[in-house]
This record gives C-alpha cells, structure tokens and sequence, in this order.
C-alpha cells in the first residue's frame, strides 16, 4: 500500500531495512526491492516475513511513525519479544 508523499532517501530505506533484518529475520534478497519501493513513493507498509512469519509487516504511519506486527494467531512469546525490540530500534530511526 502507498499514499501520496514524498518517499524515504536511499540512506533511510538502508537502515529501516538493516533493523528488519537484524531484528526481524528479514531476508537480504528482498532488500533491493524494498528499497526501490521506499524510495520511489510512501509506502505505508511492506510484508517481509521474516522471523514474524506470513504476516511480518512494517508499518509507515503518516508521521513517519515505524512499527512492525504480525497476524494475531501466529504470534508467540518470541515473536512478541521480537516485535518489542524491533518497534524499540524503530524508535531510534529519524526519518522527520
């Protein structure tokens, strides 16, 4: 998904995509991929996996607000940690 507005630099996209994949097990291979789709447009959200399963997402809020989930009924107690740390490195990411 995308809404109008502008999209993260080259830089940006690179370290929201090395906290996915230090964090939340995302593949390198989709790397390249993502940082097109990042670059060329806002997107709002991307599903990568990962270690969160078929519904490992980042979320882009309207404020540049980060944030990673994943479906309800595939979440466990990892999982749920490894939301936790992920969301506390988005954190640390200034995209304002």
């Amino acid at each position: 998904m995308y809404q109008e507005g502008p999209g993260l630099t080259a830089e940006q996209a690179e370290q929201l995509y090395d906290v996915l994949v230090e964090h939340a097990g995302a593949s390198e291979s989709q790397r390249e991929m993502f940082v097109h789709n990042q670059t060329s447009r806002y997107e709002t959200e991307w599903r990568f996996m990962g270690s969160l399963g078929a519904g490992g997402k980042v979320w882009r809020g309207t404020s540049s607000h980060l944030r990673v989930s994943c479906y309800a009924e595939d979440e466990t107690p990892e999982r749920v940690e490894a939301m936790r740390i992920t969301n506390e490195a988005l954190k640390e990411l200034d995209f304002s």
